[in-house]
């Protein structure tokens, strides 16, 4: 199943490599817009993520959004992404060249096999732009896994969610990336995957990557509050979460189209990321 993303400005695509069960996912923007991100997972894989942050450019706009598998093998693939940007003459304008603003983090899925990406994935993954984003076992969410608590023996299956809600003119979606240690729980509190145990094996990786995605018009330092916001949604349906081998990061992007209150849009992304992460399985399995 897919999911049709309605907001302005914004195109995803990418590629599912087979054979190493793995893949990416590239969220792509037209125009100017804000980025920001929250990570608090103890052990991020990540890429151009400083320039996200306050304090630095203010107000920075990038030009893609990538989501990958095979840990830090993943950027690689994440150079493909910007060589072709590059290709096409997309990005931050210095003298007579165009530089891709792409930042990228990355899950661990190298448990079944260590086959590693090349370049070509990127190149893939930007040949299938559009506004439909496939639910469950695909692109990045190809090699997750869930519910390692107890150890990876006990994993269930992971995937990619994708959920959106519209209030008035504003617009949020959230997309997500399983590949937690925790388990799933629905939003009453149920649990749809993984195991009950009270103790963690500490010899597992897990990692929740997402993108919020907004039409709102924020700062840097809002689409960072708004990025954090998500993370709160995801840790009240995976538990537990943040631990010393995840690397949770949540990208936002705001394409600043339309004036909101930032309370009512931090609870719309609070809800959108809870029905994102139930989606996998909902309607992706």
């Amino acid at each position: 199943m897919s999911k049709e993303i309605s907001v302005e400005g914004i195109l995803v695509g990418g590629y599912t490599d087979e054979r190493a069960k793995s893949g990416l996912t590239v969220i792509v923007t037209e125009g100017d817009n804000v980025a920001g991100i929250s990570q608090r997972g103890g052990s991020p894989a990540t890429l151009n993520t400083d320039l996200l942050r306050p304090g630095h450019r203010q107000d920075q706009s990038v030009n893609a959004i990538v989501l990958t598998g095979r840990s830090v093998f993943g950027f690689r693939a994440v150079q493909g992404v910007v060589q072709e940007l590059f290709n096409k003459k997309v990005g931050f304008k210095i003298a007579n060249l165009r530089i891709p603003i792409v930042s990228a983090a990355a899950i661990y899925d190298l448990y079944e096999n260590s086959i590693l990406p090349t370049e070509e994935w990127g190149f893939k993954a930007l040949e299938s732009l559009s506004t439909e984003i496939p639910i469950g076992r695909y692109w990045a969410g190809k090699g997750g896994t869930v519910g390692k608590v107890g150890g990876l023996k006990y994993a269930k299956p992971g995937g990619q969610g994708y959920y959106e809600l519209r209030k008035g003119n504003v617009k949020v979606g959230v997309i997500v990336v399983l590949n937690s240690v925790g388990n799933i729980y629905d939003e009453s509190g149920k649990l749809i995957a993984g195991n009950e145990f009270t103790s963690v094996d500490e010899n597992t990786l897990g990692t929740t990557l997402g993108v919020v995605i907004t039409n709102a018009k924020l700062s840097n330092s809002d689409a960072c509050r708004l990025a954090s916001i998500v993370e709160n949604g995801f840790s009240s349906v995976i538990r537990p979460y943040n631990l010393s081998l995840d690397g949770d990061t949540v990208f936002a992007i705001a394409t600043n189209r339309v004036e909101v209150k930032f309370d009512e849009l931090n609870a719309m992304a609070y809800e959108a990321a809870r029905k994102a992460v139930v989606s996998v399985y909902s309607e992706g399995q």
